[in-house]
């Protein structure tokens, strides 16, 4: 399942279930990309390209999410079931 996770507040249960989903991908969008993401270390995450540059967080990110852009994001959004936690 393809977990979208893009606020801060509630952004945190979509990485508990997404912690639970073996085959879970998650993307950070918007404020998402301020969470922590070390509960679903080995897991599949992207980041958005211009949420992550508008809000300065490329050095955070590059070793914990692949920077993808919106093209990529829909490409995801149709191979999988979609968990919306924005």
């Amino acid at each position: 399942m393809l977990y979208l996770l893009g606020d801060k507040i509630i952004g945190p249960v979509g990485l508990r279930y997404a912690q639970k989903d073996p085959d879970a991908v998650i993307v950070l969008i918007k404020d998402g990309i301020f969470l922590d993401t070390e509960p679903v270390k080995g897991k599949k995450i992207y980041a958005i390209n211009v949420d992550v540059e508008r809000r300065g967080m490329q050095g955070r990110l590059r070793d914990k999410a692949e920077i993808i852009g919106y093209d990529k994001l829909v490409d995801l959004v149709m191979e999988n079931k979609v968990a919306n936690f924005v």
